[in-house]
């Protein structure tokens, strides 16, 4: 028997500077810490779990989902498509596409796309984080 799953907990980006990307997320997207760890040697940044304010005041890992951010790894970084294999972006549902479109280009973020018609309705556009990370945000009807 399958097991049950309720939501999505966390998708994770490995950063090179985590301070940087939370701040980043929370001007932004408007995702707020809820969990602040480390740093734990032999890192030397902390890691994040940044995601929307719980509106019942739930608060850590009681939150919903939400995204972890973590110290990366001396790896070398390669440009990525969409349709490369493995995980392709973040889409973060807003309440108001065209309020949420009108604040991403005010912080002059890197926008990927045009806004187009989501699969199973609504709105998307596709843009990056300040690390190069896909990221959407999609309007569902």
């Amino acid at each position: 028997m399958p097991i049950t799953t309720t939501l999505v907990d966390h998708p994770a980006i490995a950063a090179d500077n985590t301070d940087a990307m939370a701040q980043w997320y929370e001007k932004v997207l408007g995702l707020v810490p809820h969990v602040v760890a480390g740093p734990n040697p032999p890192q030397t940044q902390r890691v994040y779990l940044v995601g929307p304010p719980a509106a019942s005041g739930a608060q850590g890992v009681a939150a919903g989902s939400m995204l972890e951010i973590m110290p990366r790894n001396g790896t070398p970084r390669h440009n990525r498509n969409s349709h490369e294999p493995g995980h392709s972006h973040i889409a973060w549902r807003v309440a108001d596409f065209d309020a949420a479109h009108a604040h991403l280009k005010a912080c002059q973020v890197t926008f990927l796309s045009d806004v187009i018609q989501a699969i199973g309705g609504g709105r998307i556009i596709s843009f990056e984080d300040c690390e190069g990370n896909m990221i959407q945000i999609v309007e569902r009807k």
